[in-house]
């Protein structure tokens, strides 16, 4: 776990600005803090604003976290050893604003990606730090990956950061909480 911390390293260095980033790289911000904003009097900077790097394949070191061996042995399993990446996100929970923006709706991950066939296609997520359900960790509808690919939007009940799209209607008032399992 240990050699997970350089990958830790890089992020803040590229979030607070210590290193010069790629230009195909993309940062995000979290909405409730996009421009300069306190909380509690103390400015939000850094690594504490941003929510997402992705686009990260040029960085010299962020770049070789896809290819490590107990990452790609997984996916081997799955899919076999022909494996390209085609899509790259380095994700960061700070702690909420007290706005909800750092929420993720229930989504399916099909749904940003335009290619095909789907059988074809694994995202795989790997947690940096000790996740929990109260900052917002991966959590799964166990059998939702049967269903078909969903209509997915925008939450209506409150600020979300962009991109963050979730299936309608499949919150709690449908499925219920207690049946999905935090990984």
């Amino acid at each position: 776990m240990l050699y997970f911390l350089r990958y830790i390293d890089r992020f803040l260095a590229i979030a607070n600005g210590e290193v010069k980033r790629d230009v195909s790289m993309i940062m995000m911000r979290d909405v409730s803090v996009a421009k300069d904003t306190t909380i509690d009097g103390k400015k939000i900077m850094g690594d504490m604003a941003i929510t997402k790097v992705q686009e990260y394949m040029r960085d010299d070191i962020l770049s070789t976290y896809p290819k490590l061996p107990q990452l790609t042995r997984y996916v081997n399993a799955l899919l076999g050893p022909n494996l390209r990446a085609c899509h790259t996100m380095f994700i960061n929970k700070p702690p909420d604003s007290g706005v909800g923006s750092s929420r993720h709706p229930p989504h399916q991950d099909l749904w940003y990606f335009t290619f095909r066939p789907i059988n074809r296609i694994v995202a795989s997520w790997t947690a940096l730090q000790r996740i929990t359900p109260d900052i917002g960790g991966l959590f799964v509808l166990p059998g939702s990956h049967l269903l078909p690919l969903q209509n997915h939007t925008y939450p209506t009940d409150g600020v979300v950061n962009k991109g963050y799209f979730g299936i309608q209607h499949m919150g709690e008032e449908k499925y219920g909480m207690d049946r999905y399992v935090y990984v």
